[in-house]
Order: structure tokens, then sequence, then C-alpha cells
């Protein structure tokens, strides 16, 4: 794949669960065998993340993206969002892409405010 196109995945997965609500479309963008590094939740497998971030993404009410950039099989995305009811949140998102799929994702942000609000959590079993 070329940069662009890489980056062409990433934008519309980013833009599918945090703008358009369209977490199908954001879904189908996940490898099922996605592996995911975030500093708040371990997610099993891809189901239990696109239910986490259904859930996250349901309560963004603002997104600003600051920066894109991709090279080959990989991009990087850093955006503030406002998240209802905690505030704003700078995130800083590694993304892998394999044949059009997103196969990895790692994600740093500040967590303090998440953790005390226990907003990114696992779901139940």
């Amino acid at each position: 794949m070329t940069d662009e196109a890489v980056l062409d995945v990433v934008r519309r997965y980013h833009e599918a669960w945090t703008t358009t609500k369209n977490f199908d479309a954001a879904a189908q963008l996940l490898a099922d065998s996605l592996t995911t590094d975030l500093p708040v939740s371990v997610f099993a497998d891809k189901r239990e993340f696109v239910e986490a971030i259904s859930k996250f993404g349901e309560r963004v009410s603002s997104v600003q993206l600051l920066s894109a950039c991709a090279g080959p099989g990989e991009a990087v995305m850093v955006y503030d969002l406002v998240l209802d009811p905690l505030g704003p949140l700078r995130i800083a998102e590694q993304f892998t892409v394999v044949d059009g799929q997103i196969t990895f994702i790692r994600q740093v942000h500040d967590t303090a405010a998440m953790r005390a609000a226990q907003t990114f959590q696992r779901p139940e079993q």
C-alpha cells in the first residue's frame, strides 16, 4: 500500500468512530486479528475493542485533527477531542495497516481523568 492509502484507511477509521458515529464502518477497517496497546484497558479481541470504541465514540462531542502522517504500513495521528463529561483530551495514535485493514493500534494520552471516571474500561464478561 502507498503511504497515502495507509493514511486514507486510518482517517476513514478515525472519522467513523469520532465524527459520523458509524461504528460498523470503523469495525470494517479493523482486522479480525487486531491487537491494541492502550493506556487504560486491555481488550481480548476485535469485538471487545469495537464495543468499547462505540461507547467511547458516543461521548465524543468534538474532534480536531492536529497532525497525521504515514510511512510504509504505518500511520500516526495526533488529535484533540472533547469527551463528555470529562472534557478535552489530546491523543496520539500509532497504527499498523496491512492490506487495507488496521492490525495494530497504540494510543497515548493522559489517563488521570479517565481512570478517575473509569470511562474506557474493558466490558464486563
